[in-house]
């Protein structure tokens, strides 16, 4: 099973329906950045049939609110089953989306020993205030039609530091994930913890860069559409500072889960000029 890049962006993303009443702090730009994740199986969990799993999630966000985000990740996974056999995987995303959140395209390459080579690449925009119209142009050409009030991976992320930022702790969101399906959306419910600033637990390999930096524990389960009131199909927590960076992360399969440790760090120039 590929690890999921959303969080980290991806990751990494997220976001809120609606919130606090008050008026929402001023944005903080993202962090142009590259980050390295290793990846092993959580020992403390069951795992049924999978024995080991064990990679690695490469990372890199450039750009800003007025020219939009592009980011690339790469991600590689190796699993051996009860019965010997082993399993390797590569995921890569390159992705760009609108500062505002009203474009989003992207590519998607999945390679695999058992599979072969398979690719998805899709134009996203807005298609009035409450849907979205894909383009499909990968694997085949297809125009599709999602309904609702749907955000986008890097607009998830800073409306969830914007509800961490006003004191939110609790939040519900519909979240395009298109890497595997060009229909994809998740129901996502993300439960954010308060504000920290603990240089101590800053990743060794960030410290330098993140030291003094504000944080917010997050957990956020990522649900079939429609599907909000049973099992998540899996469920990520994480450290998500102010700047978008993530740092140490938890996948929940489960069935199992993954820990990943930052093993890598280095902050990019930032983009200038930009006044958002």
């Amino acid at each position: 099973m590929p690890v999921r890049s959303r969080l980290i962006a991806s990751g990494f993303g997220l976001a809120a329906v609606a919130l606090a009443a008050a008026p929402a702090p001023a944005a903080v730009p993202l962090l142009a950045h590259k980050a390295t994740y290793r990846l092993v199986l959580d020992g403390s969990k069951p795992t049924g049939q999978l024995e080991d799993m064990h990679g690695e999630i490469q990372y890199e966000i450039t750009g800003d609110a007025c020219a939009g985000f592009t980011t690339l990740t790469r991600q590689t996974s190796r699993s051996t089953t009860g019965d010997g056999a082993t399993l390797s995987q590569e995921v890569t995303s390159k992705a760009w989306e609108d500062g505002e959140g009203k474009a989003y395209r992207f590519t998607s390459t999945t390679k695999s020993a058992e599979d072969g080579t398979s690719e998805i690449e899709a134009n996203v925009t807005r298609d009035g205030p409450e849907a979205l119209k894909v383009e499909v142009t990968k694997p085949k050409p297809a125009t599709l039609s999602i309904a609702g009030k749907v955000l986008m991976p890097t607009e998830h992320v800073s409306k969830v530091i914007a509800a961490g930022t006003a004191g939110d702790r609790v939040l519900e969101a519909k979240v395009y994930d298109g890497a595997s399906d060009p229909a994809r959306v998740y129901d996502t419910l993300t439960v954010i913890g308060r504000a920290t600033t603990n240089p101590e637990r800053v990743p060794a390999a960030a410290r330098a860069a993140l030291g003094a930096s504000t944080y917010f524990p997050v957990t956020v389960s990522y649900y079939e559409q429609g599907g909000s009131g049973g099992t998540p199909e899996y469920v990520m927590s994480f450290a998500l500072y102010d700047n978008g960076v993530v740092g140490d992360l938890k996948i929940d399969y489960g069935k199992f889960a993954l820990i990943g440790t930052m093993a890598d760090f280095k902050a990019l120039k930032p983009a200038e000029g930009c006044a958002r």
